[in-house]
């Protein structure tokens, strides 16, 4: 209980529950490296079965019932079949060593194929490092968007079927917003990865909700060093680029890593809005060019330092550091209704520090501070084609001070019931002000002050049980209570998940979820800004959280192909969608709740391979929206859609050292609100060379090559007429040079979500 205390008093008060010894092994190959996936049978000494287990990356298995004496049956697709007599309970886990099966007819030697996903606990496990031999991905994050019904689009991730896809590491939610969490994961070798697991519906131990992919990074328990150097560009109108690098340094007691990237961010897009705008009876064309520009610098600093008590019991310290000292940029738009300028600067800093503990007990506990802090400045100049003109300058601030604690306890009861329960809290302060310092001409301005205290707390409690068939089951309920401002709920959240294995290569998972989605702080303020002078940006104080219930049903078929029919009904969804004003001249966007967002379809994943030098994955994607809001402005909506999405992706392996990808995205039209979206099509290139005996790489890929990925949207509905082109532009072409530094084998870690924070 001493090494409890130097956790800074987090944890559980526990009560330690004795359970019996168990059999467990380890199986290896010829060359003692651990085979995943093996199917190890328990019988009694009279073939009675008793259970079923599966290998897991290390080769290890285990049984929760004592057996004696009892026979285990070891089988993999790839090795030959063996049968061990057991008399005794081992004090260690015992070896076990297969002999690789090759079946030699004549000329032709059959080998087997290694799983493409492996199904333990109910989660779709996937080895990175082995998908990227087939595939051209040069880190982590490139490795996960090629995952079945995994999604990227600018940054974010998204999963097949699911309302919203969360990323955390080592089984913890991580801190990260979506473009830290790239940077992240863009500079964390694929090598590093021990596997990545997909699960529709989250545990609640692991603190999140709904849809996640945990990306579970190799431990290290020996002396080693290793790092990689990488320097990156990338064109889209400007050119851009930047420098990164990472190293790691363990012991078998000690483990450290670093990590620092240096971004040069410049960006030009363009949009072209036609709005056909009724108003005193008389119809306004309205027609405005807007082209926007950004640079700045962007620059983010993790350093963690681990110790390992025990193989099981590690303590961790983190530090994230993100840092953007002069943003600025510019909005210039012309057109027939007026002539405006926006100039903007924004300077930004976000510190993390986080403390986790894992023991060796089934006690995981945690401590988390975040600080972030904003400042910005904007001047903006209108003149109007009546001859008017209007001229504002404003300057805001953003600060938060979050904290966050969480404690999760599990046991192993009998009969393999295994009970987990714990809680989790966080606090957060944010500090929002908008000030208009000048202010010319006939313009509404308000400035704001918010002062907001946001706090959550969950308790939860689970039940899972391993059935003898190797199939699996788990249950859980989590209580929330949520208060900001004014605003007070209590809400329960039922989570379930059945996994039923139908045989050794054959899977059904059923899974139901359910979650609430907080709207960002800054759209919570009631400040009004201005993109130029028509369109204008409304926050709204009564935004409501919105509710998530999600049902889904996988079928894996031979242990790579992969069906699932998905269910997903979001009350209070919010969205932010334009409005053109009854009451004078203006676009207004506005995040507004609506009475529900629905979807129900299907989506299927099948790989194709060809011998060594050709790898393909084709997804495609079928669903049915249904969006309704009763309470838009005067013009309520009840709108249904048919959406198809269709995905290949192609890689080529020419010799040892040079690979080629063609990709290819199609998306139907869809709708969003009262938006129309045309359909999407994007077509991408890529080659990649490693040299320098593996350690050097070179990546060029070039996207969007028809320039027909970017959204082309219209609102025609209910005499609102607006037409949005930002297709502007929109292919790119990047470079990327890598070089490594020792080898990379084993690790752990975490990270900070600012998905709420900015304007």
């Amino acid at each position: 209980m001493k090494r409890y205390l130097y956790i800074i008093g987090i944890g559980l008060g526990c009560l330690e529950m004795l359970s019996a010894q168990s059999l467990r092994g380890k199986v290896v190959n010829e060359a003692g490296k651990p085979i995943e996936g093996v199917t190890v049978v328990l019988q009694k000494a009279d073939s009675t079965f008793i259970e079923v287990s599966l290998t897991d990356t290390a080769g290890m298995f285990q049984f929760r019932q004592e057996v004696l004496p009892c026979r285990y049956i070891l089988q993999h697709v790839a090795y030959e079949t063996r049968e061990i007599e057991k008399a005794t309970l081992p004090d260690t886990a015992d070896v076990y060593v297969l002999k690789e099966q090759n079946t030699t007819l004549e000329d032709l030697v059959i080998t087997a194929e290694k799983p493409y996903v492996q199904v333990e606990e109910g989660k779709l496990s996937y080895d990175l490092t082995a998908l990227s031999d087939k595939k051209m991905v040069d880190n982590a994050y490139e490795a996960i968007t090629k995952l079945p019904g995994i999604t990227e689009r600018n940054g974010a991730l998204s999963l097949a079927g699911a309302t919203s896809l969360t990323v955390i590491l080592n089984g913890r939610p991580t801190t990260m917003n979506a473009a830290q969490l790239e940077t992240f994961l863009k500079n964390t070798p694929v090598e590093r990865v021990e596997r990545a697991e997909v699960m529709y519906s989250a545990p609640p131990e692991y603190h999140v909700r709904g849809a996640a992919v945990n990306v579970v990074l190799k431990h290290a328990a020996a002396y080693h060093f290793s790092g990689e150097v990488v320097a990156h560009y990338k064109n889209q109108y400007f050119n851009a680029g930047g420098l990164s690098g990472n190293l790691r340094y363990t012991t078998p007691k000690w483990g450290f890593d670093w990590m620092y990237e240096a971004k040069d961010v410049k960006t030009f897009t363009q949009m072209k809005t036609r709005s056909l705008h009724t108003f005193g009876n008389q119809l306004y064309d309205i027609q405005n060019q807007e082209a926007m520009r950004e640079k700045g610098w962007d620059h983010t600093v993790r350093s963690a330092l681990e110790y390992n008590f025990s193989d099981k019991e590690h303590l961790q310290l983190a530090y994230l550091g993100s840092f953007s000292p002069s943003d600025k940029g510019n909005s210039h738009t012309t057109g027939n209704f007026q002539l405006s300028n926006l100039d903007k600067e924004t300077e930004g800093r976000l510190h993390n520090l986080s403390v986790d503990y894992e023991g060796d007990k089934g006690l995981k506990t945690g401590i988390e501070y975040t600080c972030y802090q904003m400042e910005n400045g904007q001047r903006l100049h209108t003149d109007y084609a009546e001859g008017n003109a209007i001229e504002l300058e404003i300057v805001g601030a953003q600060k938060i001070d979050r904290l966050a604690v969480h404690a999760d306890q599990s046991y192993v009861l009998r009969r393999d019931w295994e009970l987990g329960f714990g809680f989790s809290y966080q606090y957060a302060h944010s500090r929002d002000e908008q000030i208009y310092r000048e202010v010319v001409g006939d313009v509404e301005t308000r400035d704001t002050y918010a002062n907001l205290h946001e706090h959550t707390a969950n308790v939860y409690a689970s039940l899972d049980k391993k059935l003898k068939t190797g199939s699996s089951v788990s249950l859980s309920a989590t209580g929330e209570y949520y208060r900001i401002g004014d605003y007070e709920r209590w809400a329960v959240f039922p989570r379930a998940s059945l996994f039923w294995m139908l045989n050794a290569r054959n899977f059904l998972q059923l899974a139901l979820s359910s979650d609430k989605r907080y709207p960002e702080y800054w759209a919570m303020q009631s400040a009004i800004s201005y993109i130029d002078g028509y369109s204008e940006l409304h926050g709204s104080s009564n935004l409501r959280p919105a509710n998530t219930y999600e049902l889904s049903s996988t079928y894996i078929f031979r242990q790579k192909y992969m069906l699932t029919l998905f269910f997903n009904h979001t009350s209070d969804y919010f969205a932010q969608s334009p409005y053109q004003s009854s009451e004078r001249l203006a676009l207004i966007y506005k995040m507004q709740n609506w009475d529900f967002m629905r979807q129900y379809g299907a989506s299927l994943s099948l790989p194709l391979a060809m011998g060594d030098w050709y790898d393909a994955s084709f997804n495609a994607i079928a669903l049915y929206m249904h969006e309704r809001c009763d309470d838009f402005y005067d013009i309520p909506f009840n709108r249904k859609k048919w959406v198809g999405v269709l995905m290949l992706d192609n890689t080529f392996k020419v010799g040892k050292h040079l690979s080629f990808e063609l990709g290819a995205h199609y998306q139907s039209p869809a709708i969003q609100g009262v938006f129309d979206i045309n359909g999407l099509f994007n077509l991408h290139i890529a080659a990649r060379y490693t040299f320098l005996k593996g350690r050097a790489t070179l990546s060029v890929h070039a996207d969007d090559l028809f320039n027909t990925g970017a959204p082309r949207t219209a609102v025609l509905f209910k005499g609102q007429h607006l037409d949005m082109d930002n297709s502007f532009y929109n292919r790119s072409v990047s470079v990327r040079l890598s070089y490594r530094l020792g080898s990379y084998k084993e690790k752990k870690q975490k990270q900070v979500d600012t998905s709420r924070f900015g304007h």
